[in-house]
């Protein structure tokens, strides 16, 4: 069976796998290694190089159709060019065309001699991944409007509407992003976060933190870290009620590592009239998601 090869490059490290044009992650198996994001330009492209070789090395039955690779913003996803700076990780690629490095790297190697005849390398925000991949795994979010809402150390998001995905919602995005969205005394993405969470956390308490799970941890022997995810859990809800007012979606995927507390804030989620689908691998749906890039 032909494969593609999904990457899920993060600033700290890198995740990456096997999908078979079936969209079955092979042996459920995701590598993970650094991603070197502070280091010269040379070493992060061979570093990704080495990640590809590693991959298509591990499977032998068919052709490579194709590379799919979720990178974090700003970058320009069509045309495949790193446009991070001053932020300490991967300023040393900025403008660099990544697509046409990976293509050097791949002509002057052994896998240009098993690429399927239409393979080619697409680019997109790792949001947007992990929500197709969730739609490709569950075939009733194809249908109709969806929201895509990955939480992590930021607020990642996308909007599809009948599995395509939309960047222009009248009044609302112009770039199908919500996190730069104005809410409360900020944008969304202050708020709806680890960063949000731990900020509201040591407002309250003299018990500094400084990840959301030591937060989790004392929700029920601590008071402020109950009244932290009720908060949390409130402003998701209020962020979710005015996305709606824009884009009537009636499904909501929910991944990233603070959806892994999804108890410990979901009353007043579960209040709003939306069908709330919870991931079960946020990482096995992005490299998935991946592929469905492929069939747009």
């Amino acid at each position: 069976m032909n494969f593609y090869i999904g990457l899920d490059v993060g600033g700290t490290n890198i995740k990456s796998g096997v999908v078979l044009e079936n969209s079955i992650l092979l042996n459920d198996n995701i590598n993970m290694c650094q991603s070197l994001a502070k280091e010269d330009k040379e070493t992060i492209l061979n570093n990704i190089f080495n990640v590809i070789k590693r991959e298509f090395d591990s499977y032998k039955d068919g052709k490579l159709l194709g590379i799919a690779i979720g990178f974090p913003g700003p970058f320009d996803y069509e045309k495949g060019i790193c446009k991070i700076q001053n932020i300490n990780k991967y300023d040393s690629i900025y403008n660099v065309n990544i697509r046409e490095e990976i293509l050097k790297f791949i002509n002057n190697s052994h896998i240009k001699e098993n690429l399927h005849k239409d393979f080619n390398i697409l680019f997109e925000n790792d949001a947007t991944l992990f929500t197709l991949g969730e739609t490709e795994q569950n075939g009733y979010l194809k249908k109709g409007k969806c929201i895509g809402i990955c939480i992590g150390t930021g607020c990642g998001s996308t909007l599809l509407q009948d599995n395509k995905v939309l960047k222009h919602i009248d009044n609302l995005t112009d770039d199908g992003f919500i996190y730069h969205l104005p809410f409360k005394d900020s944008i969304v993405d202050d708020y709806i976060s680890a960063r949000g969470i731990i900020n509201y956390y040591n407002l309250l308490s003299n018990n500094k933190v400084t990840n959301v799970k030591d937060i989790a941890i004392r929700y029920n022997t601590d008071e402020n870290a109950k009244l932290t995810f009720d908060n949390f859990g409130n402003d998701l809800a209020l962020v979710l009620e005015m996305v709606l007012t824009k884009f009537n979606a009636k499904n909501l995927i929910l991944g990233g590592q603070i959806a892994k507390s999804y108890d410990l804030f979901k009353d007043k989620l579960e209040k709003i009239n939306i069908n709330i689908h919870l991931s079960k691998d946020t990482s096995k749906s992005t490299l998935i998601g991946g592929k469905a890039l492929f069939e747009f």
